[in-house]
């Protein structure tokens, strides 16, 4: 009787739920970078930089590539920068570049010997010996 009793309310509660409407679904966090008054714009799931002429970039891969004219949002992109420049530059302060390009310097495997850098020594004026003529 108890399992009975365990299972009827499981189902009215499982039942409940399906017909109210309410779905429950996976959805990936979205991660919001807007700071200081400025939102950013995206291209194909990128964060779109722009450079000190207005016009717009993204990184693919730590290399930067330009944002195509044909971009539906391209220009509400360069307008919203050209008016909002201030808020952009403290934004840019705090998300800038991504960091893998900070480090685009290879790391050496084999490690080089030290050199020591020693100064030379004091040079001395050279002194030239006069010969009297016979």
């Amino acid at each position: 009787m108890r399992k009975l009793a365990i299972l009827t309310s499981i189902l009215t509660l499982s039942a409940a739920t399906i017909l109210s409407g309410c779905v429950v679904s996976a959805q990936p966090a979205t991660v919001s970078y807007s700071y200081g008054g400025w939102n950013p714009y995206y291209y194909q799931g990128a964060l779109v930089y722009f450079d000190s002429f207005g016009r717009p970039y993204y990184y693919a891969g730590g290399v930067r590539v330009w944002v195509p004219s044909t971009w539906v949002q391209y220009n509400s992109a360069v307008s919203y920068y050209r008016v909002n420049r201030h808020r952009y530059t403290r934004w840019h302060g705090r998300y800038h570049r991504p960091s893998h390009f900070r480090y685009r310097r290879p790391v050496r495997t084999v490690h080089r010997t030290r050199v020591v850098h020693r100064r030379t020594p004091a040079r001395t004026r050279t002194v030239r010996v006069r010969h009297k003529r016979r």
